[in-house]
């Protein structure tokens, strides 16, 4: 069986003064970013894949080091636009509204859920498309992303509360021809999950 891995980036350090697009990995991150590499997950991938984002790149070119994997970056797989600054309660109060009403932005700039979701399922498209159905792909990207492509796998409408439970360096993994999830294969040895 042939899988998909799904992998959120490690996590970041808030910068104000800079677009969330640009922010770079905390100290946590960077020691998620050796537990990812630590996982017995990469004899079996054929490429990795990473959003144009430096909290993604970072993992890519670690994997590509310590494996030799192939490794493109695409910006399809970029987290939904939003580089605009909030308070931590404006940002959650916001990403309640995007969830809730997908066709709208919740901010000026933000990008729409429907959008950043099908220019996301395009991605993957294509991505599938590059590879035969008996390699193994991994992803590294983006909670919201994420989100809203699970939620279009399971034919539901996404939800906040969904984003919520993505947490840091976390793997989702999924038959990658049926796209169904598997159960999950390993846990890291930090304070987070590495789940299906």
């Amino acid at each position: 069986m042939t899988r998909l891995y799904l992998i959120r980036h490690p996590h970041t350090r808030p910068d104000p003064a800079l677009p969330a697009s640009q922010w770079d990995l905390s100290d946590m991150g960077r020691e998620q970013v050796e537990a990812l590499v630590r996982a017995p997950i990469w004899g079996d991938v054929a490429a990795v894949y990473t959003s144009s984002q430096r909290k993604t790149t970072c993992v890519g070119e670690a994997l590509r080091a310590a494996f030799q994997l192939p490794l493109y970056e695409l910006a399809g797989l970029d987290e939904a636009a939003r580089d605009r600054w909030l308070e931590p309660d404006d940002f959650q109060a916001a990403q309640r509204a995007f969830f809730a009403l997908p066709d709208r932005p919740p901010v000026p700039g933000w990008e729409t859920a429907d959008a950043a979701r099908l220019r996301f399922v395009a991605a993957l498209d294509e991505i599938s498309a590059r590879h035969t159905p008996d390699e193994s792909i991994a992803v590294v990207t983006h909670a919201t992303v994420l989100t809203l492509y699970l939620a279009y796998l399971r034919g539901e409408p996404a939800r906040f509360a969904d984003w919520g439970a993505i947490g840091f360096a976390e793997i989702v993994t999924l038959d990658r021809v049926t796209r169904h999830p598997l159960t999950p294969f390993v846990a890291a040895p930090y304070d987070g999950l590495l789940r299906s």
